[in-house]
């Protein structure tokens, strides 16, 4: 699995099982969340190996937000410079993370599938629970 596929998962683990378990209630993420915040040294440091790979790090974090919100699983508004607010779940990703796949057993929802996945912390575990999640998503559409 590529780093950056690797990074989305745990990523997009991490942001839905926050907004599970607090929804309604819309959340704020920083960059620091995702250990991508800017130091405050960064202009002085700006062609260092550490700070290319933290503008990298930062990409994908940018870029998962971004498709979650492009595919329709979340709505959020961003600084574009530490970030996103007011981060909240989609009736359809609502939708997918209330479901009891028979599948996985069928005895616990996707929402909670998520938190154990990321409180594991076994990237193949979450890698699995991103890609059921994101395939009743598709099915949700589809069907």
């Amino acid at each position: 699995m590529s780093k950056n596929l690797e990074l989305f998962n745990q990523q997009t683990a991490e942001i839905f099982a926050v907004l599970w378990d607090n929804f309604p209630v819309p959340q704020a993420f920083s960059y620091a969340k995702f250990n991508a915040a800017l130091p405050d040294d960064y202009f002085d440091q700006l062609n260092s190996p550490e700070m290319k790979a933290l503008r990298e790090l930062r990409s994908v974090v940018e870029g998962t937000f971004t498709f979650l919100n492009e595919n329709g699983y979340i709505l959020y508004g961003t600084d574009y410079q530490t970030y996103f607010h007011d981060v909240r779940l989609t009736e359809k990703s609502l939708a997918v993370l209330n479901k009891k796949p028979e599948a996985l057993g069928g005895n616990e929802t996707m929402g909670d599938k998520i938190i154990s996945a990321v409180k594991e912390g076994s990237p193949g575990v979450i890698a699995g629970a991103v890609t059921n999640l994101l395939t009743l998503g598709v099915n949700l559409i589809t069907s």
